[in-house]
């Protein structure tokens, strides 16, 4: 016999049942990001795991491949039938191609999820202009950076450019180019550490002079699609026959290159060893003439003198006196 209690819960489950058919399935949507997602490897990502219609009691699980992620970040609440949970997450090497799962469901019950897949790259090039060593006019250089990349570079990947002060380029070569006249030579890319994906690369230069100075060179590494240019200064180093107007002229045309603006420092003491012999001679000519004037007023008085004696002995002779002592 079915009682009364028994079709009241029978009642109550079919509304349930009615009420969560009428809202639909929870829908669940990782924000902003879809398919293959590129991320650089140690750096921190903010994602975003948004749940439309959520259940009453639901719970969000992170993973990354067959790994959980624990995340204390508190379900907030966006809407009346919105929801949402932030994770922080810091990718690595080792979750490159591995999916990045936001599941959210009743705990033992039916899961709802999205997803992406993830791309890791390392790109970890010098940011500042890279300063080469000092040579000097007529020398060879080379131009080097070290990175730390990943996927490992193809030639392609890499561009060596050098411009004229007004844009022209003068010469664009990969890794292994040549230009006609053997001035310009890119060696082939140097691996350094595999494990730690270190490599170098660098632009041989036959002859470096004032010209050259004035080049903009610089060089562009691509990796996953992204760009990145290291930019070179370069300097000559001058010799001690070199005049001062011509370092500070290099100067002007390099302003970035610390070195070669100490180098025209050392031109500056020559013009207060000047200075200085010119003031030494002045003080010797000072001298020179206290030395005239004092032997010029010797003189003057010993001419004066000898006028006052000659003058007292004319007058004992023109005052002539008898043996009385009174005047003849």
């Amino acid at each position: 016999m079915v009682t009364v209690t028994t079709v009241c819960s029978y009642a109550a489950l079919l509304a349930y049942s009615v009420s969560f058919a009428a809202a639909g399935e929870p829908e669940v949507e990782i924000a902003d990001l879809f398919g293959d997602v590129l991320f650089q490897q140690g750096i921190p990502q903010s994602i975003t795991c948004t749940v439309f219609d959520p259940l009453p009691v639901g719970v969000f699980t992170w993973m990354v491949g067959d790994r959980i992620i624990e995340n204390s970040n508190r379900i907030e609440n966006i809407a009346e039938d919105e929801i949402q949970q932030v994770l922080q997450f810091t990718p690595t090497l080792e979750d490159s191609k591995k999916p990045l799962n936001c599941q959210y469901g009743e705990r033992g019950e039916q899961v709802y999820s999205d997803y992406i897949t993830m791309g890791i790259y390392v790109m970890d090039i010098p940011s500042d202009p890279i300063t080469p060593g000092l040579v000097k006019d007529g020398d060879p250089v080379t131009l080097q950076v070290t990175a730390e990349l990943y996927p490992a570079p193809a030639p392609g990947d890499i561009l060596w450019e050098v411009k004229e002060p007004s844009g022209e380029v003068v010469v664009e070569m990969s890794p292994g180019g040549q230009d006609m006249y053997g001035i310009y030579s890119a060696r082939e890319i140097e691996v350094l550490s595999e494990s730690v994906n270190l490599y170098q690369f660098s632009l041989d230069i036959a002859v470096l002079d004032q010209k050259e100075v004035s080049n903009i060179h610089t060089v562009t590494i691509t990796t996953k699609g992204i760009k990145k240019t290291v930019h070179f200064n370069l300097a000559l180093k001058m010799t001690q026959g070199d005049e001062v107007e011509e370092t500070k002229e290099y100067v002007h045309q390099n302003p970035s290159s610390v070195d070669n603006y100490k180098e025209s420092k050392e031109e500056e003491p020559e013009a207060g060893v000047l200075g200085m012999e010119m003031g030494l001679f002045i003080i010797i000519g000072i001298i020179a003439v206290f030395l005239i004037l004092c032997i010029i007023f010797c003189i003057y008085r010993r001419k004066k003198k000898s006028r006052s004696k000659n003058s007292k002995t004319y007058t004992a002779v023109k005052t002539n006196t008898n043996m009385h002592g009174q005047p003849v």
